[in-house]
């Protein structure tokens, strides 16, 4: 599978890379040209292995795109509230079409296993319970937009573990671990952010972040669904 995308791999690895030294060194300047380019790129290939061929494709595509918007917003949300607010409702957008997505292969086959599904169901309810009394106390007038985020969020990764068994293994093991990494991602964000802030979490963030959004887009691209239990591109 990673011969097929062996060259973009590579290319995004290096921003990747160049990003993470960014943000160790503080460069902000850099940062400016590669934190958006994250998405950028990711978008670009999306666009020129599917054309964005099929509603699966467009979803992916727009959760890109404003997780984009996002990226920009949170580059100034030191100048701000405005900006970070900002930032957490595209992301949160973006996270809507992830989860609508995901859904839409459920819708394939829902007699299908559940088991990964509920199992991610149990385990994020208690996560996002326990993790919202945890962070709420820090969070003053930002208790409303964080716990809707919160379950957005968390309703993505579920959707992404109710395509099991309604797609092929690769593409479900891939954006369920991206889906994962997004959570914990923002969770580490939450914490620097409202609770206390930790040596080098820009990098923790930020690596964890860009592996969740390369997992999506290349599952995305993986994605064989079953129909009758046969395999349908």
């Amino acid at each position: 599978m990673w011969k097929r995308h062996l060259s973009f791999s590579i290319s995004f690895g290096l921003i990747a890379i160049l990003e993470l030294f960014a943000e160790i060194l503080n460069i902000s300047e850099v940062r400016l040209f590669t934190k958006p380019l994250i998405c950028i790129v990711l978008s670009g290939y999306l666009i020129s292995k599917t054309r964005l061929y099929g509603n699966f494709s467009k979803l992916i595509f727009a959760g890109l795109l404003f997780s984009l918007v996002g990226d920009i917003a949170l580059l100034f949300a030191g100048r701000g509230a405005t900006y970070f607010i900002a930032g957490l409702s595209a992301f949160l957008v973006a996270h809507i079409f992830y989860a609508t997505a995901f859904f839409r292969d459920y819708r394939y086959d829902p007699a299908a296993s559940k088991k990964h599904g509920h199992t991610m169901l149990f385990v994020l309810a208690i996560f996002t319970i326990s993790f919202y009394i945890f962070i709420r106390p820090y969070l003053l007038d930002m208790k409303i937009p964080v716990m809707a985020y919160i379950v957005v969020i968390s309703i993505m990764a579920i959707m992404a573990g109710y395509r099991y068994e309604r797609v092929n293994l690769l593409s479900f093991q891939l954006i369920l671990a991206g889906a994962i990494l997004f959570i914990i991602s923002d969770t580490l964000l939450a914490i620097n952010k409202f609770v206390h802030p930790f040596l080098f979490s820009g990098v923790f963030i930020m690596a964890t972040y860009m592996a969740a959004q390369f997992l999506i887009t290349i599952g995305a691209l993986e994605r064989i669904i079953f129909l009758k239990n046969k395999p349908y591109r």
